[in-house]
């Protein structure tokens, strides 16, 4: 009997371990028209650094299905925040792409134009990533032109 106690606590830590530190964070993303329904937004993780050539070849994370206008992602992080990308293609020709956070949490994206980046939000981390990378960006290519 004090075996099987044991030996069920043991598995019982084991799943616990498995699960420790992972959380769920969502990506639900919108385009400014139908153009890219029923085709697949791209997501990679952008944290490897170019000389990282094992972690450059594990960098694609999934593909989403666009439908309607909009794409939405469910995951699980089990590491620190990382970059991503979100890279939209039609055909063989470069539509869109954007940068933004992957943490835990309601990620929210929307394209108001395929000219400029779209707006991230939702959490903490993005929404800091937003107001100072983005919009500065932005503000930037405004003063040039």
């Amino acid at each position: 009997m004090k075996y099987k106690s044991v030996l069920l606590i043991a598995v019982f830590v084991c799943i616990a371990q498995l699960f420790y530190g992972q959380e769920r964070y969502t990506i639900r993303g919108e385009f400014p028209d139908h153009s890219l329904d029923n085709e697949y937004v791209l997501l990679y993780d952008r944290s490897a650094l170019q000389g990282e050539s094992e972690r450059l070849k594990e960098a694609f994370i999934d593909s989403i299905l666009v439908v309607d206008k909009v794409f939405h992602y469910e995951g699980t992080i089990n590491q620190e925040p990382f970059l991503a990308l979100v890279l939209c293609s039609k055909s063989r020709y470069l539509k869109y792409s954007t940068t933004f956070i992957v943490e835990p949490g309601n990620i929210q994206m929307r394209v108001v134009d395929w000219a400029s980046d779209g707006d991230v939000s939702g959490t903490s981390i993005n929404d800091d990533y937003n107001k100072y990378i983005i919009e500065r960006g932005k503000q930037l290519v405004r003063r040039v032109l």
